[in-house]
């Protein structure tokens, strides 16, 4: 009985944990609300043991590899257009928003650990730098890929096409510069996309 007990208990904090840090992200932030409901306690435990085990030299770099890869499928199902008129700024206020905290969320996990990383490997702080901004590099890529292609409510396989390519960026560091010109040009595409649905609020 004791056992059902404590068992009762650990997974009742998890799903008060699970539905509180979630309202903390803004409400434009909506990928990410959902990505966390999913995968809150994935996070929390990897960052957790990413941060207590900074002396070993590949826990950090392995912890955010996988931090950086997660949010990759925040971006995969374009939202109802009612989501994003509902906030009544222009496009390129969405696109900015959309970046800005993207990569303050981002930066929220990563920051710390490469932080606790140059503490004991100072002479190899480049290598979760360099993670830390090839990821946010393929972040801002996948967002402007998606409102380059969006379809209200739907899930592009141009979106899939373009996010594998952005993705062989990290296992293949040619592609990073590909990223870097497409993420230029889908960021018009993405502007004349969603001018269709927010053309009122510009």
């Amino acid at each position: 009985m004791l056992g059902v007990l404590v068992n009762l208990e650990i997974k009742l904090n998890l799903l008060s944990l699970n539905t509180k840090i979630p309202r903390l992200i803004p409400e434009e932030c909506f990928e990410w609300k959902a990505g966390l409901r999913k995968y809150l306690i994935l996070i929390a435990l990897l960052w957790v043991v990413g941060l207590s085990t900074s002396f070993f030299v590949a826990s950090v770099p392995i912890v955010i590899f996988i931090l950086g890869i997660l949010p990759l499928s925040f971006y995969e199902q374009s939202e109802p257009y009612q989501m994003i008129t509902a906030f009544e700024i222009s496009a390129t206020k969405l696109l900015f928003r959309k970046i800005k905290y993207q990569v303050l969320l981002f930066s929220g996990l990563s920051i710390p650990l490469i932080a606790s990383f140059v503490v004991f490997h100072y002479d190899k702080w480049y290598i979760p730098t360099a993670e830390y901004f090839i990821f946010i590099s393929l972040h801002v890529y996948l967002i402007l890929t998606k409102y380059a292609f969006y379809e209200p409510d739907s899930r592009s396989s141009a979106v899939q096409v373009f996010g594998t390519l952005g993705a062989l960026g990290i296992i293949i560091p040619v592609f990073i510069p590909v990223v870097w010109l497409l993420s230029i040009r889908f960021y018009f595409k993405s502007r004349q996309n969603l001018n269709f649905y927010l053309n009122d609020y510009d």
